[in-house]
């Protein structure tokens, strides 16, 4: 968002015009139907302009972080860092469901996780490769669910299952064969930045029981 205000006011300052008549698209931000220029073109502006525009001047709200990696940053380019100061009702959450395929040996108890689904409730995603399974093929949920058995003393609360045996490592033969996830995909309405967790959770409400 940030970024996107910025290559207006360049496009503004150097072709003319009012920052909100352009657009962003296409690696270009141009005037419908008039004057545009490259990305790259803004980007070479950006260090003529200086200041916010290439990192010389960090808003005053970020982390000190963010400071430092703008301030490295300086001179190379465009230069965009904000903070997420959108209003909000409550607390964000992010909730999946999850459906699974299971076959289940009847004689000895052995589970195979053939086919899994999770839905996220996540709006827009932009950047989908965090969340996709073939990325992150087995999940610490799971891994809960199917190898770590554990045991709490009832009065001191002390952990007993504590060998390597209780908490068994998944292994590549513990994956679903078919493992696919979606989201919801609806924007939402009061802020436009998303939980990068929430498809994390995906085996967490299906994986069988231990």
């Amino acid at each position: 968002m940030e970024a996107r205000k910025k290559l207006q006011e360049i496009a503004a300052k150097k072709l003319g015009g009012r920052p909100e008549q352009y657009e962003v698209a296409n690696e270009r931000v141009f005037r419908k139907g008039g004057s545009g220029m490259t990305l790259a073109q803004a980007a070479k502006y950006a260090i003529q302009l200086g200041g916010v525009y290439d990192g010389h001047e960090a808003p005053a709200d970020v982390h000190k972080l963010t400071k430092a990696s703008v301030a490295a940053l300086a001179g190379q380019g465009l230069v965009a860092a904000a903070k997420d100061n959108y209003p909000r009702d409550g607390s964000t959450f992010s909730y999946v469901a999850s459906f699974a395929e299971v076959e289940v040996d009847v004689e000895t108890g052995k589970y195979y996780i053939l086919d899994f689904l999770a839905s996220a409730d996540v709006g827009t995603v932009i950047i989908p490769e965090p969340g996709r399974p073939g990325a992150r093929p087995v999940d610490a949920r799971h891994w809960h669910a199917i190898g770590q058995k554990w045991v709490f003393d009832p009065q001191y609360g002390e952990m007993l299952s504590k060998r390597f045996h209780h908490n068994k490592p998944p292994t590549i033969l513990d994956v679903p064969v078919d493992m696919q996830w979606t989201a919801l995909d609806i924007p939402d309405p009061e802020t436009p930045w998303a939980l990068a967790v929430s498809v994390s959770h995906r085996l967490e409400a299906a994986a069988p029981p231990s």
